[in-house]
């Protein structure tokens, strides 16, 4: 499972505050503002973070909804008028009507990976039914991997990251599902 993005920035905030900031010298005020300037940007990002696909999306929509407006004041033979139509057109191809709540799909998934555990731990009780499992387990097990490493790849732990794609190559595959 890929690690919770703000829990991972709370560790690092709190190392920050707790081994970093007691170790400036007392005389290194200009240290300590930009120590409590960064402490406080990863509160705000941590917070941000998981309600920033819904800012996105509710952006497209009110944007979408303005440019329309701006559109119909524009006269029809107006130069701006296609192109500001193409873009609206755009956006709606691409937005979802709603945004997904966020913590029940969390919640959701979290059941569903219980539920896998489940059933392929009952099938490890049956030796034709594990061997028909373990290439799907297998082939998850790589692809879940990869990603997984892809997404921690800049932390410059992994041992080979020149052979591993972008994430957004992974997570964006022209809009496919995995199989």
């Amino acid at each position: 499972m890929v690690p919770d993005t703000p829990l991972r920035l709370a560790a690092v905030q709190k190392a920050l505050e707790d081994i970093v900031a007691p170790v400036l010298p007392p005389d290194a005020d200009f240290a300590r503002e930009q120590l409590a300037l960064i402490v406080r940007s990863l509160a705000l990002v941590r917070k941000q973070i998981p309600q920033e696909y819904a800012f996105h999306v509710h952006d497209a929509h009110d944007f979408s909804a303005f440019g329309s407006e701006v559109a119909a004041c524009l006269p029809d033979a107006h130069p701006a008028r296609g192109e500001l139509a193409q873009a609206i057109e755009d956006v709606r191809a691409i937005a979802p009507p709603v945004v997904p709540d966020r913590t029940a799909l969390e919640q959701a998934v979290r059941a569903l990976r219980g539920a896998i555990e489940t059933a392929v731990q009952q099938a490890g009780e049956d030796a034709a039914t594990l061997r028909a499992i373990r290439p799907v387990v297998l082939e998850h097990t790589r692809r879940q991997t990869l990603l997984e490493r892809a997404w921690v790849a800049d932390t410059g732990f992994d041992r080979d990251p020149a052979s591993l794609p972008l994430t957004e190559t992974i997570l964006y595959s022209a809009g496919e599902t995995p199989r």
